[in-house]
């Protein structure tokens, strides 16, 4: 969020998708939002909770969904850590592309790594591969310093985790060894104290965050 709006593409009115508080205290993009100055901000979710301002099923067809929400409403959509929990993704990105006007941005987040967390169902993890065949099929802009892995080590820029041209997770044996070094030596020497030389360190938790915009003004 903070990336995105350093960027210039958080703006006023915007909409988070799935903004209810985490064990009701910690803060959803709407309070992010509010923080920075934002007017007119407003969060949805499935059911009544701290944070949520509108209940509102971005996964039904687009066809009722048109019949509650208004075309081209907000500059600016979150929508973090929710698709995974709806079995087609694809038909709530498209149903928030719709309330999204010309210029906007659309704001995502899905976890790659992930423990299973049911609520109400915990379905897909998503890829680069996707991100970027999403924004060929709706004529959108993949904007290029949003699109990163989210991880212990920080934000990665995916276009810098390759190798041969395949891309890369962050993990230890890669990013770690830059940014978490005490660990990555302790654990190779570890490994070849006690003959275990060779092992890969387990992956962080990791995701992908990246911000799509529509063209037009």
């Amino acid at each position: 969020f903070e990336l995105c709006y350093q960027n210039g593409l958080i703006q006023s009115p915007f909409l988070e998708v799935g903004s209810a508080r985490v064990q009701g205290i910690m803060p959803n993009l709407c309070d992010l939002a509010r923080k920075r100055g934002l007017e007119n901000v407003i969060g949805v979710d499935i059911q009544k909770s701290d944070g949520v301002d509108v209940l509102a099923d971005f996964s039904i067809e687009a066809a009722e969904f048109s019949q509650h929400w208004n075309w081209g409403t907000f500059h600016t959509v979150g929508v973090f850590n929710v698709v995974e929990h709806t079995y087609n993704p694809v038909q709530v990105l498209q149903n928030v592309l719709s309330i999204t006007r010309p210029g906007g941005v659309i704001v995502v987040s899905t976890p790659v790594i992930w423990p299973i967390h049911n609520f109400p169902g915990d379905f897909v993890r998503l890829l680069p591969d996707w991100y970027i065949e999403f924004a060929r099929q709706n004529q959108l802009m993949l904007k290029p310093e949003t699109f990163c892995w989210l991880s212990s080590f920080g934000l990665t820029p995916i276009s810098s985790q390759q190798n041969n041209n395949q891309v890369q997770i962050p993990n230890f044996l890669n990013s770690g060894q830059a940014k978490s070094p005490f660990r990555y030596w302790i654990s190779r020497f570890a490994h070849r104290l006690f003959n275990t030389f060779g092992r890969t360190h387990v992956f962080p938790n990791v995701a992908i965050g990246a911000a799509f915009q529509i063209p037009g003004k």
